[in-house]
């Protein structure tokens, strides 16, 4: 991909369990690009697909969730685990 094809489109910052690092989770949306996707984490991915964003395939990690549910929202940045 061309770095001026790709767009920030929202950042999850995430704790997972109290008492751990947190995270970072950046999103980026592709406007464009060349070749096929590969699956390069088999045991984290089992596939490939498109789905509508309210009828995504389960189980969906948390902080997927919440990017989505944020882009969706116009919001740029999300807070999980914080508490």
């Amino acid at each position: 991909m061309d770095p001026r094809d790709v767009d920030y489109v929202h950042a999850v910052h995430l704790v997972d369990t109290p008492g751990t690092q947190p995270r970072m989770q950046l999103v980026f949306r592709a406007q464009r690009w060349r070749g096929n996707p590969e699956i390069r984490e088999p045991e984290r991915c089992t596939r490939w697909g498109r789905w509508h964003p309210q009828a995504l395939p389960r189980p969906l990690v948390p902080y997927t969730r919440a990017a989505i549910d944020g882009i969706q929202a116009g919001r740029l940045y999300t807070e999980m685990g914080w508490s």
